[in-house]
């Protein structure tokens, strides 16, 4: 109770590729964890100004507990607050609840896997599970073969997580709104067995106790009638979860509460209900300097009303269809291997509360559709548990639900609304709908969807909302994927035909990119059945321009780097120190200021786009502050050229060079 009455520690990762994390941790440690060493907290005596996670892999995991007040009083932290907003805002670096990290980590995600996030708004744990898809080093060209299908029930948060994951900027990532309980089928091809995921987050909604350390609502508004209501739900999400996962595949289920109503009873009747077909894993092996607890294998169960109650019999016959049989301790609790759980409380590692268990998948998961009162069966064939719940169908849910979404970015969310939103059902699509997430066929078989609703017009809006196709895969005899192959020197190993448009009606006006296995999914037999949300990265922006020009598209910053590995030096420019300084602190500078071998580049170019390549490795030590290379999309216009760069990704730019730039002042 004294570690929850103190401010929750701010903690960030590190992300991207390994070799770029690596290369921004041994920034920060050389530059800016120095200095903040020096500076005397005002918490307290115990407080440390920033340190690694003892835990978390490489040190890409970082905490503080500066106050507020101390970041913006204090210059040293106020330029490292500066550094550390500015690489948020372009995906570099994640601000997350630290205990939030240890789900991804465990679920041992691989750049071939097909992932499954259930419930995965805002987005903190998603970001990790694209780092992970993208991890192999190695992979210099190509995208991974893996996919990550992001879910959130709830629509305005499945657009905060688009918004969250844009950053990491994957062709790998498509976002959908399903109930998760619901969550559909996928059938690649007629006739096809559906898709069944490797790994599967499972991050419930949850009555949130486990962060009464950053959300103070909780110690005035909870009460035990949210863990009784929420217990049904969670069983069968993780129970859909346990479906959808391969055999030998892996589940991770957690929760930010700390009761057993919702973790261990959750586990127990989930292993019950696959009669020995999933499994837990014993993960004591993994992250060995994080402080746990075993999971339960005892605990009690109190009515709405605040008694103790023994079981189900014990509650009035007129609300007992408001209590799962399941909430209670099976009698065999003991066989079921529950000390495997992991339970994190806030004074072990003065963190905040979370719950998690890990799960593989062993054989298949009979149709749970109807709940039914067979006993399962230990690995001896003999049962081991009692009868499951009765009437799920009736079980009510509470008034008020506390959602378990993290605060990023230290914003607020209005918990009243995510409650409400929490406690109403989303409805299924229909022929009419006029919702976000309506679709229709396209003649390709393709369902439309719009992944830039919340950016759109009121004009697109009513046209998409007419049944006007929107995101369709280009033709094979579209006259623009040549013109783009020929004027950029784009290898035959980049495959043209994972660019998507949206509407045919546009001039093809953006080109977004998906990876193979996320056109797999948008091609499938029965994709009519998804609420699809967002997929893609944008890699080529039709250029309007007063002049004419050949190509008029120009590479998009977003994905810049998943597409320059496909280009051949006939766009590319060599660029140094000096010619980035010009780009940051002028407009639109003229050929004339630079070099005369790069101004003799430019002019022998014709007209449009061109990338100007950076290799901070061949600078002086002092020049760049990393040796990440850089890739800037340029304008070549008649006699002068323009970074095409956002104002958040000049920032960034403009700090990795601010060395160099003190220096000069």
């Amino acid at each position: 109770m004294e570690v929850n009455a103190t401010i929750l520690p701010t903690a960030f990762r590190i992300t991207g590729s390994r070799r770029h994390a690596f290369e921004l941790r041994d920034l920060m440690k050389k530059e800016h964890v120095p200095k903040l060493k020096q500076i005397q907290l005002e918490i307290d005596q115990r407080a440390e100004p920033i340190n690694p996670l003892s835990w978390y892999p490489d040190e890409l995991g970082w905490q503080h507990s500066a106050s507020r007040m101390t970041i913006k009083k204090d210059p040293i932290f106020q330029t490292f607050h500066r550094w550390l907003v500015a690489e948020t805002e372009v995906g570099n670096i994640s601000r997350q609840e630290a205990v939030s990290m240890i789900p991804p980590l465990l679920l041992d995600v691989k750049p071939n896997h097909w992932v499954l996030d259930m419930c995965a708004a805002p987005g903190s744990k998603t970001a990790q599970i694209i780092e992970a898809i993208h991890a192999n080093d190695a992979q210099e060209i190509g995208i991974p073969s893996g996919i990550i299908i992001a879910n959130d029930s709830d629509a305005k948060r499945s657009y905060m997580l688009v918004h969250q994951t844009k950053r990491l900027r994957s062709p790998c990532l498509l976002v959908t709104n399903h109930d998760a309980q619901h969550f559909p089928n996928i059938h690649l091809k007629e006739g096809s067995p559906p898709v069944q995921f490797d790994r599967i987050l499972v991050d419930v909604p949850c009555s949130g106790d486990g962060t009464m350390r950053k959300n103070l609502t909780i110690w005035s508004n909870w009460n035990i009638g949210n863990s009784i209501g929420l217990h049904p739900t969670q069983v069968n999400i993780l129970l859909r979860g346990a479906q959808l996962a391969k055999e030998g595949g892996r589940l991770v289920y957690s929760t930010c509460s700390l009761n057993p109503l919702e973790n261990e009873a959750v586990v127990a009747e989930v292993l019950r209900r696959s009669r020995g077909n999933l499994i837990l894993v014993d993960v004591s092996d993994r992250l060995l300097e994080l402080r746990r607890v075993p999971g339960m294998t005892s605990w009690k169960v109190m009515c709405k009303e605040g008694i103790w109650v023994n079981s189900l019999d014990d509650i009035d016959p007129k609300f007992r269809k408001k209590y799962a049989k399941s909430l209670w301790m099976p009698p065999d609790v003991e066989k079921l291997n529950l000390t495997r759980c992991l339970r994190i409380y806030p004074h072990l590692q003065d963190t905040g509360g979370f719950f998690i268990a890990v799960f593989e998948k062993i054989g298949p998961i009979k149709d749970i559709s109807v709940l039914d009162d067979t006993p399962v069966s230990d690995e001896h064939g003999k049962n081991s548990r009692t009868e499951a719940i009765d009437n799920v169908e009736a079980i009510d849910k509470p008034e008020s639900t506390t959602i378990n979404h993290e605060i990023i970015n230290d914003d607020v969310y209005d918990m009243k609304e995510l409650n409400q939103n929490e406690s109403v059902p989303i409805k299924r699509s229909s022929s009419t709908d006029q919702s976000p997430h309506k679709r229709t066929k396209t003649k390709e078989g393709l369902t439309s969807f719009n992944p830039d609703y919340e950016n759109e017009d009121k004009n697109s809006r009513k046209s998409r909302q007419s049944g006007e196709e929107v995101f369709i895969f280009l033709g094979s005899d579209n006259e623009d994927i040549p013109l783009i192959r020929e004027f950029y020197g784009l290898s035959e190993d980049f495959q043209t035909d994972h660019l998507l448009v949206r509407s045919e009606n546009e001039k093809n006006r953006i080109l977004y990119l998906v990876s193979d296995s996320v056109k797999q999914v948008l091609l499938a037999a029965d994709v009519h059945k998804l609420r699809l949300v967002n997929t893609g990265i944008k890699t080529f922006t039709r250029q309007d321009t007063n002049e004419p020009v050949r190509c008029p598209f120009r590479f998009n910053a977003e994905g810049m780097y998943t597409i320059y590995p496909y280009l051949s030096n006939k766009r590319v420019i060599n660029f140094g120190l000096k010619e980035v300084r010009i780009l940051l602190s002028e407009p639109t500078p003229l050929f004339d200021r630079f070099d005369e071998n790069i101004r003799e580049k430019l002019i022998s170019l014709e007209m449009g786009c061109i990338v100007a390549y950076v290799n901070p490795s061949q600078e002086e030590e002092t020049v760049f502050r990393t040796k990440i290379p850089i890739v800037l999309p340029i304008w070549r216009a008649q006699k002068s050229l323009n970074l095409l760069y956002r104002k958040d990704d000049r920032k960034v730019l403009e700090l990795r060079v601010q060395s160099y730039f003190n220096e000069e002042k």
